[in-house]
């Protein structure tokens, strides 16, 4: 299957998951993690067999960090709930990487992430090319899961930092399976590892 670079832009994008009963929901703003993309994209297109998984880019002016705190209304007692402090990317550009078996549009829209009925989360995705799969070592920029590293060329962990994403199982459930976190050292595409001398 090939696969194909995107440019993401948007002008808000929470990609965080909240913790029950907290009053801050974190944002990920280095990663476009695979779980998040995913399952965006495959909605959108209706497509299972596609994987996608991207990073932020470091370039001036953009992806910065933001927090908006709101009290949601329960209509039923007539009453505001505690407020939530809610971290967000604003001016957002990305790469996303995706994997694909079938054509995907040159260009397109979806929504992605949380807060989308406040207005988050309305992201354009424009193609660049091809991805460059060249093994390099260095930074993994992005988060996989486990199982899921063959699917983007990654050969070998060498240093790994390990957390959880949530993949679905099904429309209304799913597990947390180990993953690998940016900053992991690997042999992997250069398209999502930063190369370091060695």
């Amino acid at each position: 299957m090939p696969f194909w670079e995107y440019e993401l832009q948007a002008e808000t994008l929470c990609l965080g998951e909240r913790v029950k009963g907290g009053l801050f929901r974190p944002c990920d703003t280095r990663a476009i993690r695979y779980s998040a993309v995913t399952g965006a994209l495959r909605q959108h297109f209706g497509v299972v067999d596609l994987h996608a998984a991207g990073y932020f880019v470091t370039e001036g002016g953009y992806n910065q960090i933001g927090y908006l705190t709101y009290a949601p209304h329960d209509d039923a007692v007539g009453l505001s709930k505690l407020p939530l402090t809610i971290q967000f990317v604003a001016n957002v550009l990305a790469r996303v990487i995706v994997k694909t078996a079938g054509a995907l549009p040159e260009a397109f829209e979806l929504s992605m992430g949380a807060m989308k009925s406040q207005g988050f989360g309305r992201c354009r995705f424009r193609r660049t090319g091809d991805a460059d799969m060249r093994i390099v070592r260095g930074r993994l920029l992005t988060r996989l899961p486990v199982h899921r590293q063959d699917e983007f060329a990654v050969k070998r962990v060498v240093s790994p930092i390990y957390g959880y994403l949530f993949e679905p199982t099904s429309f209304v459930s799913g597990e947390y399976v180990l993953s690998l976190f940016e900053g992991s050292q690997v042999y992997g595409p250069k398209c999502l590892v930063e190369e370091e001398d060695v």
